[in-house]
């Protein structure tokens, strides 16, 4: 029997012999068969959650019914990667049995533009991060990519670096976080092999940096990330940046840089709304195989709503559990489940709502004041300090506050940049909003 016999049949026969049909569809059906070697049989699976649900509960199960199957005593091996092919030779080696979970220039293949999943949170950088891998070094050169922890930077850039090996495989594609980019130079010095590092960033076609506020307070490392930037950069070699905040709020960043990382485009990541937090939980449970009720998905999508990254750790902790405890996943599991996450952490989260709430009482006017088309100044500044706030404590990007205050995108452009430019002048403004904002991050 070649491995791919051998798994089918070993799956078949935990099928039959588990009572939890949850934990067979979700984490042992999805699994395919990578390697036999050494008496150790490798299967990969698409999550960390099937790997660790797997080798937690299933190990010691499957393992026997290997045994029982090849007559050999086998040890299994769970890896993470959902793009692994059978190998059907019996023998494969350690490095090509890692190499599905990252491909050889350090991108996740798993991150693709078919599954981000768009809202108006990030339609527009979603929609300039395709236009960059359509045309590399041509049109958005540098696109600068910024926004809050957790909502989808890394997918977008990894995204772009993807795309663009498929068009053009023999592209040198560069993904690095900027630590690694930072200790890869320290080495480079300690072991004077600085010719070798230049080499391999300034020959680049694609050069995708994430977090780059991490240059911050390195003048070494940005003296050197200056210069690999320009030889790129001349050569029309494509850059991609990701960051917390945009280019101009790197204030300890050598001024040099910000100028060349507002050079290109810039576009902002926020908070996703309420749908297109739904639509997440919804591609995510099906990618583990698992029907989960929509209005559980809604409950998730409402009291979690600071970043994608927690969103999806809540469903996957009430799938896991679900396994775990061998129960359906209803309403009052997942109440029950998410208790302490959404009573310790989002029970008082900032919302556009909040923020219009507390600026109305603080200058006496309505909310409907805020929210109407009144333009004297006594409505229209509160206004357009709401609409700053919703910017700078809750990452919206202008369209998402656009549809909060029903207004155009260009207005509420207008409107933020006008608060940001006054706020370095009008001592008055500054103490309004400081207070408003401590008022808000009490409560």
């Amino acid at each position: 029997m070649d491995i791919a016999e051998i798994w089918q049949n070993t799956v078949e026969n935990v099928k039959n012999n588990i009572s939890s049909t949850v934990g067979y569809n979700v984490h042992i059906k999805i699994s395919k068969p990578v390697s036999l070697s050494n008496s150790v049989f490798t299967i990969s699976v698409p999550t960390s959650i099937n790997k660790n649900m797997i080798e937690f509960r299933y190990k010691n199960f499957i393992e026997s019914s290997l045994e029982k199957i090849t007559g050999e005593k086998l040890s299994l091996k769970v890896i993470v990667g959902d793009t692994a092919e059978p190998v059907l030779e019996n023998t494969v080696s350690e490095e090509n049995v890692y190499s599905n979970e990252l491909n050889d220039y350090g991108v996740n293949p798993k991150y693709t533009f078919e599954n981000f999943v768009v809202g108006s949170s990030n339609e527009y950088a979603n929609a300039a991060a395709k236009k960059t891998a359509e045309s590399p070094g041509h049109i958005y050169n540098p696109l600068f990519i910024y926004g809050n922890s957790g909502l989808g930077k890394t997918h977008l850039m990894q995204a772009i670096g993807n795309r663009i090996k498929e068009k053009n495989p023999s592209a040198n594609v560069i993904y690095v976080p900027c630590e690694k980019f930072t200790n890869e130079f320290i080495v480079s010095i300690r072991e004077f092999t600085t010719d070798k590092f230049r080499d391999k960033y300034r020959n680049a076609d694609v050069l995708l940096v994430d977090d780059v506020q991490f240059l911050e307070k390195k003048e070494a490392v940005q003296e050197e990330f200056f210069h690999t930037f320009n030889e790129l950069f001349n050569y029309n070699k494509q850059i991609v940046l990701t960051s917390d905040r945009k280019p101009s709020d790197l204030t300890i960043l050598n001024s040099r840089l910000r100028t060349r990382f507002g050079q290109g485009i810039i576009i902002d990541i926020s908070i996703p709304n309420f749908e297109t937090r739904v639509a997440i939980l919804q591609k995510k449970a099906q990618a583990h195989n698992i029907k989960i009720d929509n209005s559980i998905l809604e409950y998730i999508a409402t009291n979690i709503r600071s970043s994608i990254r927690e969103l999806e750790g809540a469903l996957l902790n009430v799938i896991s559990m679900s396994e775990i405890k061998e129960c359906e996943i209803t309403m009052d599991f997942v109440k029950k489940e998410l208790e302490a996450v959404i009573s310790g952490k989002d029970k008082n989260t900032i919302t556009p709502q909040k923020i219009i709430k507390k600026v109305s009482v603080y200058y006496n006017i309505s909310e409907n004041d805020i929210l109407g088309n009144v333009k004297t100044s006594e409505i229209a500044f509160p206004r357009q300090i709401s609409m700053y706030l919703c910017c700078k404590m809750l990452s919206m990007n202008y369209t998402a506050i656009g549809k909060e205050f029903n207004k155009e995108r260009t207005t509420v452009k207008h409107n933020v940049e006008k608060i940001e430019k006054d706020i370095l002048t009008d001592d008055k403004l500054n103490e309004d909003i400081n207070y408003i904002t401590k008022d808000l991050e009490s409560m």
